[in-house]
């Protein structure tokens, strides 16, 4: 859990910068996206780290998989919203969500160290 914490906080230093960077594009829509899409990766990684990791301890699998459903029917709603009325572009969205894949592979190394201390 503290790899994935720790992941999280430089999930936010990372979106900090990724805000930064956006801003140089002048256009609001790009810092909306790009802050929209790295607002929801970071959510989703609270919701594994917190709801999750409790459902999946008492066992209820059922109730993680309704959770699941209804999180990425809500995500669908919003973006859906946002595309249709051009509030936000679409790839800034995207690159927002991009954290995803970045905060694993920035968290990676430090995991397989903590590990190897633990074996």
């Amino acid at each position: 859990m503290r790899v994935i914490k720790k992941m999280e906080r430089r999930g936010w230093l990372l979106l900090a910068s990724m805000v930064l960077v956006s801003l140089f594009w002048r256009d609001a829509k790009v810092t909306l996206g790009v802050l929209l899409g790295g607002g929801i990766a970071l959510a989703d990684i609270w919701l594994i780290r917190t709801l999750f990791s409790k459902l999946v301890k008492e066992g209820r699998g059922k109730a993680l998989f309704v959770v699941q459903i209804v999180k990425y029917l809500i995500i669908a709603v919003v973006l859906g919203i946002l595309f249709f009325f051009k509030l936000v572009s679409p790839l800034a969205v995207l690159a927002g969500l991009s954290l995803l894949v970045f905060m694993p592979l920035i968290g990676l190394p430090r995991l397989k160290r903590e590990l190897e201390e633990v074996a």
